[in-house]
């Protein structure tokens, strides 16, 4: 089967964050204002555990999804009451910008746990403290683990919450040095806002971070500089394709879970899910997008691209900085329009 089913799904709840993070491959911020309607949200739900034989396991994400309380708390209470165990709620995931005191941690993952959370999940790294205080996640992790217990609170990074600080204090200089060093670490997806505002600092920083002859990894892509055809030698199979996980957005785009900003089908009225799988396991090989991401990574969009005037970098941190930069001039120029979206996030 060339299309796994999709087993996990995150539903987007919002495009919105109080934070900025130099490392979002969403491009979320304080400026956007979409928020999935709590009807949309069940229907998809629904639709989703439905669509896989062996049912669906969502999490609820964004943006910052605790933005607006009382309506996330509104959507926990009514799925587990309207849809039964077969769509329990995996996690929510959440910076712990409103942990602004322990009785607030307390009632919130409290009122969560008994909504049917399993799990909750604290972003925490130097990226999301320029905006964050780290107490604020060290505060909503000790509570969480005191109501939840600690298999139930997962926090991304350990190693960061323990040893960080606040970085928003940092001059320019500073906080960038800093991101590259973390971002060698090969933790980042590196598109979206990380491909302006992380990829190039691991570049520009390239020779400093590395001795002669070695190379710096991100998952399976070398971060180093390097031309475009050296990056782009994989294909994007397992990541569009096979990985059975999936974003669907505010709108109801459905992306794969990885790569923000790639259509996988448009899930805009009742009972449009199952159809959409069914149609990309149909006809993925012929679409512009995800059949050449598929057949040859992101080498085959570059290519396409170079005979719509696309001029690429001198170097790449890796294939999915790539990836974005070509996705970006096609997006620009109104080209597969169909499979570039949400439209905003390629006009920043």
């Amino acid at each position: 089967m060339a299309v796994k089913y999709w087993s996990s799904a995150g539903l987007v709840l919002t495009w919105w964050c109080n934070a900025r993070c130099a490392s979002c491959y969403e491009y979320c911020g304080p400026e956007r204002s979409e928020w999935m309607a709590t009807d949309d949200a069940l229907r998809w739900w629904g639709e989703l555990a439905e669509a896989s034989p062996h049912g669906c396991r969502v999490h609820l994400t964004g943006g910052e999804p605790m933005g607006r309380w009382d309506d996330l708390l509104e959507l926990c209470r009514r799925a587990q009451g309207d849809l039964g165990e077969k769509y329990a709620l995996e996690m929510v995931e959440t910076n712990a910008f409103w942990a602004t005191g322990a009785q607030v941690v307390r009632r919130r993952v409290r009122a969560l746990d008994r909504a049917g959370m399993r799990r909750l999940k604290i972003s925490t790294d130097p990226y999301h403290q320029q905006f964050v205080e780290i107490e604020r996640c060290r505060l909503a992790a000790a509570v969480a683990e005191d109501v939840l217990g600690p298999d139930r609170v997962q926090v991304r990074w350990r190693d960061w919450l323990a040893e960080g600080f606040d970085t928003g204090g940092l001059s320019d200089g500073d906080r960038a040095a800093l991101f590259a060093r973390y971002a060698a670490g090969g933790r980042d997806r590196l598109c979206g806002r990380a491909a302006d505002a992380v990829a190039p600092l691991v570049t520009d920083g390239d020779r400093r971070l590395r001795g002669p002859g070695q190379q710096v990894r991100c998952g399976a892509s070398p971060l180093a500089l390097t031309s475009w055809r050296e990056v782009a030698d994989t294909d994007c199979r397992q990541a569009v394709l096979r990985s059975r996980h999936v974003h669907v957005d505010p709108s109801g785009l459905v992306m794969p879970g990885t790569c923000a900003g790639i259509v996988l089908g448009r899930a805009q009225t009742g009972g449009e899910i199952a159809g959409l799988w069914r149609r990309l396991s149909d006809d993925h090989a012929a679409r512009p997008i995800v059949g050449a991401l598929a057949r040859r990574g992101p080498a085959g969009l570059a290519e396409r691209a170079l005979a719509a005037g696309f001029v690429p970098r001198g170097g790449y941190a890796s294939k999915c900085q790539l990836c974005w930069d070509v996705r970006r001039h096609l997006a620009r120029r109104g080209l597969d329009a169909a499979e570039l979206g949400p439209a905003w996030m390629y006009t920043l």
